[in-house]
């Protein structure tokens, strides 16, 4: 299984004692045919039926399993770049996972780490770096299936995207966006983009840092947030019995590793049967990262009955999920 921890010191829940990622497109912004079809692609579901969720809005809070592009789906293509998102949506992928950092001329771009140095050619942090210079960056440069024997991606024009450019090119998918960069807080620019774009009802606003998360809801409370790393673990400890009827959930979206590291390098299982049921008894949904293993795909959702998973490997969870019915 895939074994993904966060390392959590616990606070007074009666334990230890802590509240708490084949299209022609390029990548350049021009439009693939394939492009923004809002999760629709894919096998699709069982016949016979009209799929729930038709819109980014019901997606967001949907009642089927939903399957979420962990940045774009990095096994299958060069991770968050318009060629990953794209083939993602093909591969029957619901919602896109983003990650946003800022240029130091104030551009918002798509991608996980706060350097360019892993999945590009060039060297240097984002937020140190111009708009220009992000963009001469080769987005594809490092992505390999074969452990480096090949190379596939270099040399096809392939970008870091901006936020905008997402927005423009898939209206009708929705996003779970987390804000990376905390120094300086690029909160007041995310939030003004997004009211631009008019997507505060498409997506999910996501942070670790609760400073992040409390920053963000002050900003746009329009915005659901995840719960972050303290308040995900406050749930936890409480979710073992009957839910305390004075417990109220600082947020609607519980995006969850499948294990965490206590305190003395303990490690228990996020899940348990009484995770998912209570968050439902609060009208919150259960998203687990990140999970690319075909068996773990279905024990989690066949015994916890988890609402979405993020993955890699958009097209494996799109099998599974048809496979057990739990897509329609």
């Amino acid at each position: 299984m895939n074994k993904l921890f966060l390392v959590l010191t616990v606070v007074s829940l009666g334990i230890v004692g802590c509240g708490s990622s084949s299209s022609s497109d390029t990548g350049t912004g021009g439009q693939a045919g394939t492009g923004g079809s809002g999760g629709m692609g894919g096998d699709g579901g069982s016949g016979g039926t009209e799929p729930k969720c038709q819109t980014p809005q019901e997606m967001i809070r949907c009642d089927k399993v939903v399957n979420i592009a962990h940045r774009g789906g990095r096994r299958i293509r060069p991770e968050h770049t318009l060629l990953a998102y794209d083939q993602a949506l093909v591969d029957g992928a619901d919602i896109l996972e983003l990650d946003v950092h800022e240029t130091s001329d104030g551009m918002l771009v798509v991608m996980h780490d706060g350097t360019v140095n892993r999945t590009t050619n060039c060297t240097g942090a984002i937020k140190e770096m111009t708009f220009a210079e992000i963009r001469e960056c080769d987005a594809g440069y490092n992505f390999t299936k074969d452990d480096g024997a090949t190379y596939p991606y270099r040399d096809m024009g392939l970008v870091v995207p901006t936020m905008e450019e997402v927005f423009e090119r898939y209206p009708d998918t929705a996003f779970i966006i987390e804000v990376k960069q905390s120094d300086p807080s690029i909160v007041d620019h995310f939030v003004a983009v997004i009211r631009e774009h008019g997507v505060e009802d498409k997506m999910t606003g996501s942070a670790f840092s609760s400073d992040l998360l409390i920053e963000l809801r002050a900003a746009a409370p329009e915005i659901p947030t995840n719960t972050g790393v303290n308040e995900t673990l406050v749930f936890w400890g409480k979710s073992f019995d009957p839910l305390d009827p004075e417990y109220m959930p600082p947020a609607e979206f519980l995006q969850v590793p499948t294990q965490f590291e206590i305190g003395d390098g303990l490690i228990v299982d996020v899940l348990h049967p009484g995770f998912v049921p209570r968050a439902h008894e609060l009208n919150m949904f259960v998203h687990v990262w990140t999970i690319n293993d075909e068996d773990e795909m279905r024990f989690l959702i066949t015994t916890y009955g988890i609402d979405g998973i993020m993955t890699d490997d958009p097209p494996l969870l799109t099998k599974v999920i048809n496979e057990l019915g739990v897509g329609d």
